[in-house]
């Protein structure tokens, strides 16, 4: 029995390895594969079809309406009407009518004018603008969350390869200072110092790969990725990093405001706002409609009542057409109202879209300016941390020769890391910076907008 059951879990275990996949992507790749799985870009391709139908919706009710109906009746008992014809005092019983009839009726309307459908037709073509403005920011809002997710995983391989280096080298530097200690060259307590330093790098290390496979869950949940695949870096930190002249061309990108989406929102919402105020206006005018009917009704008095050879069976074919018009005369004030409320509105837009216009350009000198200081701060921080590895290097060869003391190692060891976790950071923050100054550009991201 146990044999089976470890049989069992042996080859469950066997098959999901098998199952499971590797995907070697870069950014781009990512965020490639991410506009076609992500969940948030799949349901804005279902609405931009749902916008596209409710136009055709709009353009069918101004299309001629044809309608067919068809009846079948069985008249269990007939009326009947009592009338003195002799005027003998006598009252006869006259019942009216066939025990069967069947009446098929085929109608068409169209539509002769109606100002409100013409309006209705624009307005929805500003709803699929507005659907497609939405589904535009749903892309570079998946592509930011995309690379910000790479971004995080990339800085936090390079981290913990950066510990498990040092913990090797803290290792080796241990192994020295305990045969050291054995000669009687320096004190246990040299020893015990190096030993906090290698524990406290292999929690760190620990972390880390944990944090390694937390950065990886969420880029994949991102890019609409099954779990189950295991991911595989291809873009290096260094090759992000690449500022000198990217960096520089994105800093120097024209702005245009009118082309950032949120205006281009604005200039949807204010013709949504005219096709409004248009609509009240058109409220004044008439509405016109034609319509034709054609009808054709069987009676009998037996149950096939389509049965032309039956003698008591007969049927008639008649037909109409008509005009009808609608035309509103008083309503109290009501429709003058309306309009005059729809003017408002629209000059609320006007007054929004100009202070959409200066938010905007504010934004944009501010996402330049925190993009170019997150430039600034990463040199700073990787020029640090390239000073602090010197300092640790050379501790770590005055330490071996007996000219150092473990705590000054420790130091400039601790001093390196944090250097190290700086520089990172700032890496991160300048990775993140530009994404979002791309993203308020309106460019797609990596490898770089000029290449878009």
């Amino acid at each position: 029995m146990n044999r089976f059951f470890f049989s069992t879990v042996f080859l469950c275990l066997g098959i999901e390895v098998a199952l499971a996949q590797k995907m070697e992507v870069s950014l781009q790749q990512a965020q490639d594969y991410a506009l076609t799985n992500n969940a948030s870009i799949r349901v804005g391709q279902l609405e931009l079809q749902s916008a596209k139908h409710m136009l055709w919706q709009s353009i069918s009710a101004g299309l001629p309406q044809v309608m067919a109906s068809g009846g079948y009746t069985d008249n269990l008992a007939l009326p009947a009407q009592f009338f003195d014809i002799n005027q003998d005092g006598v009252i006869d019983k006259l019942q009216f009518g066939t025990k069967y009839n069947s009446i098929g009726s085929l109608g068409v309307q169209q539509l002769v004018f109606d100002g409100s459908y013409v309006v209705g037709l624009l307005a929805t073509q500003v709803v699929q603008k507005a659907a497609e403005n939405a589904y535009e920011k749903t892309t570079l809002e998946v592509r930011e969350a995309v690379a910000q997710a790479y971004h995080l995983a990339i800085v936090t391989e390079r981290n913990e390869k950066v510990v498990q280096e040092n913990l090797r080298l803290t290792k080796q530097l241990h192994s020295d200072a305990q045969a050291m200690k054995d000669a009687g060259f320096i004190e246990s307590s040299d020893v015990d110092q190096l030993a906090i330093v290698v524990g406290n790098l292999e929690n760190s290390a620990a972390f880390l790969a944990n944090q390694r496979s937390v950065t990886h869950a969420l880029l994949k949940l991102q890019m609409g990725l099954s779990q189950a695949t295991e991911l595989v870096l291809t873009d290096g930190l260094e090759q992000l990093l690449l500022f000198t002249e990217e960096g520089s061309a994105l800093l120097s990108a024209p702005f245009d405001v009118k082309n950032h989406l949120d205006y281009r929102n604005m200039t949807v919402q204010r013709q949504g706002a005219i096709l409004t105020m248009q609509n009240e206006k058109m409220s004044f005018l008439p509405r016109v409609q034609f319509q034709y009917g054609l009808n054709q009704n069987f009676v009998s008095e037996n149950a096939n009542v389509w049965n032309p050879d039956f003698a008591s069976a007969r049927n008639v074919v008649f037909s109409s057409w008509g005009m009808n018009a609608s035309v509103p005369l008083f309503t109290s004030g009501r429709r003058i109202s309306r309009v005059k409320q729809a003017q408002i509105k629209l000059r609320e837009v006007d007054i929004l879209m100009a202070q959409t216009q200066d938010a905007l350009s504010m934004q944009y000198q501010m996402s330049r300016a925190e993009y170019q200081f997150s430039l600034n701060q990463y040199f700073s921080y990787r020029r640090n941390e390239q000073w602090a590895r010197s300092i640790r290097d050379k501790m770590y060869v005055k330490f071996k020769e007996g000219v150092s003391s473990s705590q000054e190692f420790t130091q400039a060891e601790n001093q390196y890391q944090q250097s190290v976790t700086a520089t990172l950071n700032a890496a991160n923050q300048a990775l993140n910076k530009r994404v979002a100054l791309e993203k308020f550009l309106g460019k797609y991201n990596y490898p770089t907008f000029e290449k878009k």
